[in-house]
């Protein structure tokens, strides 16, 4: 097709917005040695929000002026408290007492949960190899945890937060295509992290978490790049690659985010990922990727996923 001549852009494309996701954990394990859980979230969507405000000011209140249809804020409002209030409140919080590599590797198994909430609240029907991709994606959940510590029941508050964290990232997927809105991507993002952020402030302010910035010019660096390149910059590149390469070919690159993230942790900061980490990792990758090709070969005949098949194209 075309948009994959030269192939290599969708590739750079692709791996540079994964590389940007994956560095996002090291960035905000740095910085929450200054800045409260809550309002690093915060402070962070809050400054990436304002820097799509240049590019996007002409359209951003009246997106629909074509069509005459009002904005859709209630449910703007709802994407933004799940994807941008639950995925990072839980994230930044479980950050605290998990490494960058693992809260990584748990995060990339978003796309299993996509898959069973799909089936169940949108009527995609998950095929024989997409169950069998499942099945081996959670062995591979359990190795990155722990065995011992997935049947003794010690699983650390960190990692049980992370996947609270990814449950809202599936269900903010779910529903987003359920309301399917008729709003520029880009616009979306925008309102999205505005409503986002103003629920983690609220939640912070409950809390009674103490507000403070970062403390050093080594972690104002550190969070200039979390909440720019790695929020806004990773952000565009990936819709970009979604261009080009679609919903599915594209999502099959996620588990690049651990991978990326376990290596800038161990070049920076020594951490080494264990072997049943590894293990449990490669298992993720091979179960998401059982996944996303069942998915794949299912929707053209099933015809349930309008919106995949129109990104395909």
């Amino acid at each position: 097709m075309p948009r994959d001549k030269p192939p290599n852009t969708f590739l750079c494309l692709v791996l540079l917005s994964t590389f940007l996701q994956g560095s996002s954990f090291v960035a905000t394990k740095a910085v929450l040695r200054d800045v409260q859980p809550l309002w690093l979230a915060t402070l962070r969507f809050f400054v990436a929000a304002l820097s799509l405000v240049p590019v996007l000011l002409p359209r951003l209140l009246h997106p629909n002026r074509r069509s005459g249809s009002r904005m859709p804020w209630l449910h703007l409002a709802l994407i933004g408290l799940l994807q941008t209030t639950g995925v990072m409140a839980f994230l930044t919080i479980g950050l605290t007492s998990s490494t960058a590599p693992m809260a990584a590797i748990l995060m990339a198994s978003n796309p299993l949960l996509v898959a069973l909430l799909a089936g169940v609240l949108l009527g995609e029907p998950v095929r024989r190899q997409g169950w069998a991709g499942l099945a081996l994606s959670f062995v591979g959940v359990v190795l990155c945890i722990g065995v011992e510590m997935v049947f003794t029941g010690a699983i650390g508050r960190g990692e049980v937060l992370v996947m609270l964290g990814s449950t809202c990232w599936a269900l903010a997927t779910i529903v987003s295509q359920r309301f399917n809105l008729s709003i520029d991507a880009w616009v979306l993002a925008f309102w999205q992290m505005v409503f986002g952020t103003a629920g983690l402030a609220l939640v912070a302010l409950i809390r009674g978490d103490a507000f403070s910035l970062p403390a050093s010019p080594t972690a104002w660096l550190w969070f200039l790049w979390l909440a720019i390149p790695a929020s806004t910059g990773a952000m565009g590149l990936w819709f970009a690659a979604l261009r080009r390469g679609g919903a599915v070919r594209t999502s099959g690159f996620l588990f690049l985010c651990p991978l990326f993230a376990a290596v800038i942790a161990f070049v920076l900061h020594g951490e080494r990922v264990s072997w049943h980490q590894s293990l449990g990792g490669l298992l993720i990758a091979a179960g998401i990727g059982l996944v996303t090709t069942a998915r794949a070969s299912a929707a053209p005949a099933s015809g349930t996923s309008a919106s995949s098949l129109r990104v395909e194209r």
